[in-house]
C-alpha cells in the first residue's frame, strides 16, 4: 500500500535530520549560494514544445543543502507552468540522500510529487534514483467534452546511471516509471568553461510510448563564485537535478460519442475498461469504436488498447 505523502514525507524528513543519519564530509553538502537557468525545444508525443527551467540552491550549515526549482513553458500551444523544493544532505566525495515536493500544471492537468532522493558516486560514475509518490488530477471537461482520462494516485520511479567522459562531458542512460508507464531514457550534457560565463550543451530523451516520447536540447548557464568549476564538480557539489513531470493524455469524448454508451477507460498503455463492459471504446484509444476484448492475464481484465 502507498504511503500517503504527508506520512512519507515525515518519515523521509525524520531520516535525514536524525543525529548521524549522515557522517560529515570534509566538504560542505553546497558549497555556496549558486544556481542555473536552462532553455531547450525540441517535441514532447510529436508536439513542439519550448521550456525554460531554473534552480537557486544553498547551504544550510556544513551538512545541509535547499534547492528551489521553477519551470516555465509551452507545450502544444498550452502553457506549463511550476516547481519543487529539494532538502538534502551530501558528502560530495561519497552520496547524497534527500526528500523532494513538487507541483506542475499543463493542459488544466496538475500533478503533485513527493519523495525520496538519493545519488552515488562512483569515481566517474553517478547513481542517481528519485522515488516517491504522484498524484494525477485530470479536469473532468476538455473543449466542452467530457474527460475519460482518468485521476491517478500511484509510485514512480526516475533512475540513471551518469558516466563522466572527462571533467566536463557527461552521458547518461535510465529508466523511468511515470503516469503507469515504463520509459527509457537517454542524454548528454558539455560544459563549456573558456568563454567567461560556464555554459553547457545538452541534449536528452525519453522513449518507448509513442504517447510519452521526447526529445529536447538546449543550453544552461550555470551561476556560482567559481566559474572555472568543473561539470562533475558542479554536480556533485552545488545543485541537484531539476524535474518535470510527464503529462498524460487527455482522450475526450466526441460530440458524436456523447449519445451512446461509452467505455471509461485508464491511461495508456492499457486502457484498462474501469466500468460498462457492454460499451463502445473512446476515440484516442487503439480500439476506439470497437468492443473492448478481454485479457485473461493477471486475473482478466478489459481492454481498449492493443490485445496482448
Amino acid at each position: 500500500m502507498l504511503l500517503k505523502p504527508t506520512v512519507l514525507a515525515s518519515v523521509l524528513l525524520c531520516a535525514l535530520l536524525l543525529p548521524g543519519a549522515a557522517t560529515a564530509g570534509e566538504l560542505p553538502a553546497v558549497s555556496g549560494p549558486n544556481g542555473k537557468l536552462s532553455v531547450e525545444g525540441g517535441t514532447f508525443d510529436d508536439e513542439a514544445a519550448g521550456l525554460a527551467l531554473g534552480s537557486f540552491s544553498l547551504p544550510l550549515g556544513h551538512n545541509l543543502g535547499v534547492q528551489f526549482d521553477g519551470a516555465v513553458g509551452n507545450v502544444d500551444g498550452d502553457v506549463l507552468g511550476g516547481g519543487g523544493v529539494h532538502l538534502f544532505t551530501r558528502d560530495p566525495s561519497s552520496y547524497l540522500l534527500g526528500v523532494y515536493g513538487s507541483y506542475h500544471t499543463w493542459d488544466s492537468i496538475d500533478i503533485w510529487r513527493i519523495a525520496a532522493e538519493a545519488e552515488l558516486y562512483l569515481g566517474r560514475f553517478t547513481v542517481s534514483a528519485l522515488a516517491g509518490y504522484e498524484n494525477i488530477d485530470v479536469p473532468s471537461l476538455a473543449s466542452g467534452l467530457p474527460v475519460l482520462t482518468q485521476d491517478e494516485k500511484s509510485f514512480f520511479g526516475i533512475g540513471d546511471v551518469a558516466y563522466y567522459i572527462n571533467d566536463d562531458f557527461k552521458i547518461y542512460g535510465g529508466y523511468r516509471y511515470v503516469a503507469e508507464t515504463s520509459l527509457g531514457a537517454a542524454g548528454a550534457e558539455y560544459l563549456l568553461r573558456d568563454h567567461g560565463v560556464p555554459v553547457s550543451l545538452f541534449a536528452r530523451g525519453d522513449f518507448g510510448n509513442s504517447d510519452f516520447n521526447s526529445i529536447t536540447g538546449g543550453v544552461k548557464i550555470y551561476l556560482s563564485d567559481d566559474r572555472n568549476k568543473s561539470l562533475i564538480d558542479r554536480n556533485r557539489r552545488d545543485d541537484p537535478e531539476i524535474y518535470v513531470p510527464v503529462f498524460p493524455k487527455v482522450v475526450t469524448q466526441t460530440a458524436k460519442q456523447q449519445g451512446s454508451n461509452q467505455c471509461v477507460v485508464g491511461p495508456s498503455p492499457d486502457y484498462k475498461v474501469a466500468s460498462n463492459f457492454s460499451c463502445t471504446c473512446p476515440s484516442g484509444t487503439p480500439l476506439s469504436g470497437q468492443q473492448p476484448q478481454f485479457i485473461p492475464a493477471l486475473g482478466g481484465f478489459y481492454t481498449c488498447g492493443n490485445p496482448v
